[in-house]
């Protein structure tokens, strides 16, 4: 196997990898044909260290696997150090023997290449990913996922996984016909309009993240053992604002009117947000589905920061909302929020060569992950 990254003539190869892995059952499983990251080409500024290229193996005839590598900086009790996502590890193998061998290779070059590695959404336990990761001695923590069902009724009839076991499928209609569900869904409504995470602040979407975004990152750091960088310039990056899926919520306390008769209240944070009318879904069915994709701020500020995302999406349509979270202040937050803890299945995963995460001094509580880290949230935007 040749091991090289890829250019763009590659592409075409790329595209009949993918078919075959779709003639081979496994159309689930396909790996981008633009290697950049979505907001890479307009807004990434010439050597800024956040974007994405492809790593691939080939035999000289065809590609037989392929990764994504997004570089970023991660910020480790505040130092910043160099970092790459992987992002779908994926081989032929899983449809062809001739080939299982390929990834092997493919991720050893990947580790050469950058020794801090990291991956999420590497579940549940029997996917290929994980136990390829597991062999090669990554260290992975669940990241805790929440869910919040703003309309009850709909969610317990609509929610495939109920359906797909007996006990839950009879418990959800018995509520649903009940009036439980009637009468859960009010009492939800009620708390967000009283919710206290909520008073004395206000919330506005933005365009896009600016300066202001800059001083949240700089100012909120030190209240976290482990955080990806979330400065303006790498967010639009990530998240530009011409995707109309994502909406971001900037949160401010609420403060006198200017000269200008603008707000002058001080920025607590933000928040990205998402929603999803899905499909056939294998979990959520039909269902119209928000989840809180990003934020930042204060620690202490997290429940603010999650009541605003959870009253935007709640406020514009969504079934249910859904969200991951590994630091405490955040998984106290989405609690304290009324969300539920669901079946974990969420994984973060680290290489060996990403020392110290998960060790005595950043345990996964103190790191700060969510659903947006790598390219974890795309299937549900």
């Amino acid at each position: 196997m040749n091991i090289r990254f890829a250019a763009g003539d590659d592409i075409p190869a790329v595209a009949r990898f993918n078919q075959r892995l779709r003639e081979g059952g496994r159309g689930e499983e396909q790996i981008a044909l633009r290697p950049e990251l979505p907001g890479e080409a307009r807004y990434r500024p010439a050597g800024f260290p956040v974007y994405r290229r492809m790593m691939i193996a080939e035999d000289g005839r065809e590609v037989r696997a392929a990764v994504m590598l997004y570089h970023n900086n991660i910020f480790i009790h505040g130092k910043k150090q160099d970092c790459c996502w992987l992002d779908m590890p994926i081989s032929e193998g899983i449809i062809d023997r001739r080939y299982s061998m390929a990834i092997i290779p493919l991720l050893k070059t990947a580790l050469r290449y950058e020794p801090f590695l990291m991956s999420t959404g590497a579940g549940p336990v029997d996917k290929v990913s994980f136990r390829l990761l597991t062999k090669l001695k990554w260290k992975n923590r669940v990241v805790p996922f929440f869910f919040y069902p703003v309309k009850v009724t709909k969610v317990l009839l609509g929610l495939s996984y109920f359906k797909k076991h007996a006990k839950l499928r009879y418990g959800a209609l018995l509520g649903a016909y009940s009036g439980l569900g009637a009468g859960l869904s009010g009492l939800l409504a009620l708390s967000r309009r009283i919710a206290p995470c909520l008073s004395g602040y206000e919330y506005s979407m933005e365009k896009a993240f600016d300066d202001w975004a800059d001083r949240i990152f700089e100012d909120c750091l030190p209240d976290y053992g482990v955080a990806m960088r979330s400065d303006a310039t790498t967010l639009n990056i990530l998240h530009p604002p011409d995707k109309p899926s994502l909406t971001r919520l900037r949160v401010r306390r609420k403060g006198a009117k200017n000269g200008a008769g603008q707000d002058a209240g001080q920025d607590v944070g933000w928040i990205l947000v998402a929603s999803k009318r899905m499909k056939n879904n294998h979990l959520f069915g039909d269902l119209k589905v928000g989840t809180l994709v990003d934020g930042f701020g204060r620690a202490a500020d997290a429940p603010t920061l999650v009541a605003a995302g959870i009253d935007h999406l709640a406020e514009t349509g969504a079934d249910i909302i859904v969200a991951n979270f590994s630091h405490e202040a955040w998984v106290k937050a989405c609690r304290r929020s009324g969300m539920l803890a669901g079946p974990d299945s969420y994984y973060h995963f680290v290489s060996p060569g990403g020392s110290p995460l998960f060790e005595d001094t950043c345990p996964p509580h103190e790191i700060h992950m969510a659903r947006g880290h790598s390219d974890g949230m795309w299937s549900l935007v």
